[in-house]
């Protein structure tokens, strides 16, 4: 993925307690790891940042919080729920790109689905005429560079061009 670096500091023990933290909110179980387990407080979360920077604020004010993991998600549930909702997404998103757990799930990721026009789709759309002027008009378009080239007689593919 290509794209920004996340705008957070984290060092080995912020990361550690992040991962605690991930483990509290997502404890794995039935074919799912531990968020630890599978190492989301480090690539995955720097992952999660970059693709939205302005949630590391909120990261950054659970890890001010000086409890437990399961007391920091308790009171950040009571007394600050719009950061402890971006704290779980944050982490809910790195965990969820993760490839194992991806598999354990099920998910092999978006694909382009083929969408097969169904017997008389197209007869469908011609039978009310509304298509009827744009048939009578013909194809309109602008021509390709290449196409006025050919026209002149001139070759001008994409390899000669460079």
């Amino acid at each position: 993925m290509n794209v920004p670096k996340q705008q957070i500091a984290l060092d080995s023990t912020a990361r550690q307690r992040i991962a605690a933290i991930a483990d509290t909110l997502m404890p794995g179980g039935d074919g799912l790891p531990l968020p630890s387990e599978i190492d989301i407080h480090h690539h995955w979360l720097d992952e999660a940042l970059a693709a939205a920077p302005a949630l590391a604020e909120s990261l950054r004010v659970a890890l001010d919080v000086d409890d437990s993991p399961a007391g920091l998600v308790d009171k950040l549930r009571t007394s600050e729920p719009e950061v402890f909702m971006t704290l779980s997404f944050v982490l809910s998103g790195a965990y969820f790109m993760h490839p194992t757990v991806r598999k354990a799930l099920g998910y092999d990721g978006q694909a382009i689905s083929e969408n097969p026009p169904l017997e008389g789709e197209a007869e469908y759309y011609l039978e009310d005429g509304l298509l009827d002027p744009v048939i009578t008009r013909g194809r309109i378009y602008r021509p390709t560079p290449d196409e006025l080239a050919n026209a002149s007689g001139e070759n001008r593919s994409f390899s000669k061009r460079r």
